[in-house]
């Protein structure tokens, strides 16, 4: 990616556009490179967060710049420059199988509209050791994170999720910004590259339609011995029709339904009694081309369905079938 700088007018208006934005934090002193932090996972936007540092560029490089009209920004330069948007840490509440309350560390972006998934290490304090916690927010479905140490302390982690929109977004551009975690604890996201979701209506199966993909890889040499430490993270993009309506039809043991029940899909409660002698269950997905019918097991005790969060954008939602 290139941005031209036709003359120091042009400059000086970049500028003064850049300080008026969001404010960003950043280490102090000079722009640090993200060389020795490590990548755990993506911040996913729909407009680029533009974190250039357009300030600090403009007044280490204004004899350049004056110099030559057709001055461009190179891509090492916006990673020389690049602001760094820093994540709150949060205490957040959970319910446990037996019913009491506990509670854990999160990392949010409160100054970021979009939705993430990382995996961050949060810090050990007096009272309590380091853990690794799984941070997903917003329309992420079907998370996958998988972490391996090895007895050298090298450290591998893969994540991979989906990100489900309605075809009425076709031609939507989805930013992957990549998230970073500090040696000291702290966590913080930068601009990423965007990917333009594009096709037809009639080529829509559920499928993916792409994905991007970050990897890292850090060598460090212990004492004489090189620990590696690689991240991967996958985001995929699948394209939905946005259900209307969610059916869910309990079959007995002769293939005749004993009772249907129909929910507007932000309706669908969070549990869902099963009647007595229900062999399998029928989970219709109607929508303006059809519908989508899942078969759910006997005992199983979660179905899923595609529900619009907001925008037009989608994710996966399960409902606990109590039998």
């Amino acid at each position: 990616m290139k941005i031209k700088v036709v003359t120091l007018l042009m400059v000086l208006c970049i500028v003064v556009a850049a300080l008026s934005g969001p404010q960003l934090k950043k280490p102090e002193g000079e722009n640090k490179s993200i060389l020795g932090d490590r990548l755990i996972g993506t911040v996913i936007t729909t407009e680029g967060l533009n974190t250039f540092d357009m300030e600090a560029y403009f007044n280490e490089n204004i004899d350049s710049i004056v110099e030559d009209e057709n001055h461009t920004v190179n891509i090492e330069d916006k990673q020389n420059y690049n602001n760094k948007i820093y994540a709150r840490q949060v205490i957040k509440e959970d319910i446990n199988e037996d019913g009491e309350k506990i509670t854990h560390k999160e990392y949010v972006f409160d100054d970021i509209d979009g939705f993430w998934i990382f995996d961050a290490k949060i810090p050990s304090t007096e009272t309590e050791e380091s853990y690794t916690c799984l941070c997903s927010e917003g329309g992420i479905s079907n998370v996958k994170s998988k972490i391996h140490h090895t007895d050298n302390g090298a450290q591998e982690i893969e994540l991979t999720a989906d990100v489900y929109y309605s075809y009425e977004k076709w031609g939507t551009v989805f930013y992957m910004n990549p998230v970073y975690q500090e040696s000291d604890g702290d966590i913080y996201c930068v601009e990423g590259m965007g990917y333009a979701v594009s096709g037809d209506k009639g080529s829509i199966d559920g499928t993916s339609s792409g994905s991007q993909t970050l990897s890292d890889k850090i060598t460090v040499n212990d004492n004489g011995e090189e620990i590696v430490y690689q991240s991967k993270v996958t985001i995929n993009y699948i394209p939905v029709y946005v259900p209307s309506n969610i059916e869910f039809v309990f079959m007995n043991d002769d293939n005749k339904a004993i009772k249907e029940e129909n929910f507007k899909p932000e309706n669908v409660p969070e549990k869902l009694a099963v009647p007595e002698g229900t062999e399998y269950v029928i989970v219709l997905q109607e929508n303006e081309e059809g519908s989508i019918a899942d078969v759910i097991g006997k005992n199983c005790e979660n179905a899923e369905f595609i529900a619009e969060d907001n925008d037009e954008y989608c994710s996966l939602h399960s409902v606990n079938l109590v039998w």
